[in-house]
């Protein structure tokens, strides 16, 4: 699913972030009201229970990527790259949520009404943007920019083959830390396309930063004037736009990837019929 992103200021938030921190502050919020009623304190048994199913998510995320982290093992600690099982997540907060019940009786009135409610928040969040999702996928981009050489190549001369859009900038840290798992997964996955659009910068910078830091990778384009990004609404660099071979965009990821979430969205492009392709301009 291509998850829109939601700009809080200088900030750019996942929607399934701002739904998640939603239902947290909706459980939150409906504890304390019961509290203030006379009902049993759960507000700390809500933030274990998130600790709970955060740490969980990750956990199965890992076990289930684990050969993409085995290289490098000590990034499975780092959640940046939003590594999360969601029904894992699901499986421990209502485990724990029994567990903390039977135990503790007063509990189960205000802790049960409580996250049913930031649940619902969540969940009705979830299947809205899912519905918006479907009724709203974006063509791979009618745009023809420049590569490193100065000629002109037309965006939707890839459609025919999965897409993988990554828009970055050389004096971005975390483009930087993320080029070389896109670069190698560009050279293990022939039958998928990885474009990589710098935004904003000259090809003679982008040639300067490749030199320098020793990677080669090919479909690298410059996008001065940042059309790209203006066209695809993606305020904060890396972007990554999973296109199937349809065309058809499946999946956005804001912030760098690991080897692991690289693999866990590319699931989206390559397993199962690409959508029929779409043009500018033609409802679906």
């Amino acid at each position: 699913m291509a998850a829109p992103v939601v700009s809080i200021g200088p900030l750019a938030w996942s929607l399934d972030t701002v739904l998640l921190v939603a239902g947290v502050v909706t459980a939150l919020a409906v504890a304390a009201f019961l509290h203030r009623r006379g009902r049993a304190r759960v507000e700390p048994a809500l933030w274990a229970l998130l600790v709970l199913t955060l740490l969980v998510a990750r956990i199965a995320f890992v076990v289930r990527w684990w050969p993409q982290y085995a290289d490098a093992p000590l990034s499975v600690i780092d959640p940046r790259d939003a590594g999360f099982s969601l029904w894992a997540g699901v499986a421990a907060l209502v485990l724990g949520a029994l567990g903390l019940g039977w135990r503790r009786p007063m509990l189960r009135l205000p802790l049960t009404a409580s996250l049913a409610t930031g649940l619902l928040v969540w969940g009705f969040g979830l299947l809205v943007v899912e519905r918006l999702d479907v009724a709203m996928h974006a063509p791979l981009p009618a745009l023809t920019l420049q590569d490193l050489d100065d000629r002109p190549v037309d965006l939707r001369a890839f459609v025919g083959q999965p897409v993988v859009l990554n828009l970055w900038a050389t004096w971005c840290p975390p483009c930087r830390r993320e080029l070389p798992v896109l670069v190698e997964a560009q050279r293990t996955h022939p039958e998928v396309r990885f474009v990589f659009v710098d935004q904003g910068e000259s090809a003679a910078e982008v040639k300067a930063f490749l030199v320098a830091s020793g990677l080669q990778a090919d479909h690298m384009l410059v996008d001065p004037a940042q059309s790209l990004a203006q066209q695809m609404n993606a305020r904060v660099f890396p972007t990554t736009l999973f296109f199937d071979a349809g065309g058809v965009l499946r999946s956005m990821h804001v912030g760098a990837l690991s080897p692991a979430t690289l693999a866990a969205e590319m699931r989206l492009i390559l397993s199962g019929a690409p959508s029929a392709p779409i043009h500018p301009g033609v409802a679906r």
